[in-house]
């Protein structure tokens, strides 16, 4: 099992700090985005990482450098990253695909025993899930049980969409060597033909768990800490749940 993470894009909400640094590196808690996900890559056992970097990619490069305690650091370039969105990205790293992967955003601070519980699940396809409170935004999923029956990204939410019954995606994913090479790389290849670069990966999933070609289950974030952060005020409430536990 490998990691990916995903750190192509400009972070453009994060103004004025990722004007000259990329957002992976923006500091939240003592410490900068990055190292939250590779810290809990290692404590998963996690030895191998492949990061896609696009915004300053030399300044990830030189910040973390071919290891990381231990953990060998592989960096795959998106050059389109302004004109792209994530799932592009994630297609960039397909080469990778070849074992199963522990799939990260960037601009996320948790708990690191989150990875670890995922990494050590018996499934092969799992999202990370917590419930959907008024605060949160983007992709959710509908799940019976431990299985998630549809997937809806934000564009797909409507005006009087029901969110009493969904559950709001971490951004932290695992996916089998299989379900990547048979289901979602011809996925993503689908989009790409029809020139969808600007689409997010979930999207690509959202389809798979549609028509039942791809079984995700959800594991629950319980009482585990975790924030996404896309703006100034996401920090602060991130340093607000963090600060007492990640200052070094």
């Amino acid at each position: 099992m490998k990691g990916i993470i995903l750190a192509a894009g400009k972070g453009t909400r994060l103004r004025p700090l990722t004007r000259t640094q990329p957002k992976c590196l923006v500091n939240v808690a003592g410490k900068p985005m990055m190292e939250y996900q590779l810290d809990a890559l290692n404590k998963a056992g996690i030895k191998d990482c492949v990061i896609v970097v696009g915004y300053l990619a030399d300044t990830v490069r030189d910040s973390f450098g071919s290891r990381y305690m231990g953990m060998n650091l592989t960096y795959v370039e998106n050059p389109d990253y302004q004109n792209s969105n994530n799932l592009y990205s994630l297609w960039l790293a397909r080469d990778h695909f070849d074992d199963d992967i522990l799939l990260l955003e960037s601009d996320l601070v948790f708990d690191d025993r989150l990875v670890t519980q995922l990494a050590h699940l018996p499934q092969d396809d799992v999202a990370v899930v917590d419930s959907f409170q008024d605060h949160m935004d983007g992709t959710v999923i509908l799940a019976q049980g431990d299985a998630a029956t549809s997937m809806i990204p934000k564009t797909d939410q409507g005006p009087g969409f029901d969110y009493e019954s969904t559950f709001k995606t971490v951004n932290i994913y695992r996916l089998s060597k299989t379900t990547l090479g048979e289901a979602i790389l011809p996925g993503m290849e689908e989009f790409l033909q029809e020139g969808q670069t600007d689409q997010y990966y979930e999207s690509v999933f959202a389809d798979l768990i549609g028509s039942g070609e791809v079984e995700m289950m959800v594991m629950s974030t319980g009482n585990l800490r975790w924030a996404e952060v896309d703006d100034l005020l996401d920090i602060r409430n991130a340093e607000e749940m963090f600060s007492a536990v990640c200052v070094r």
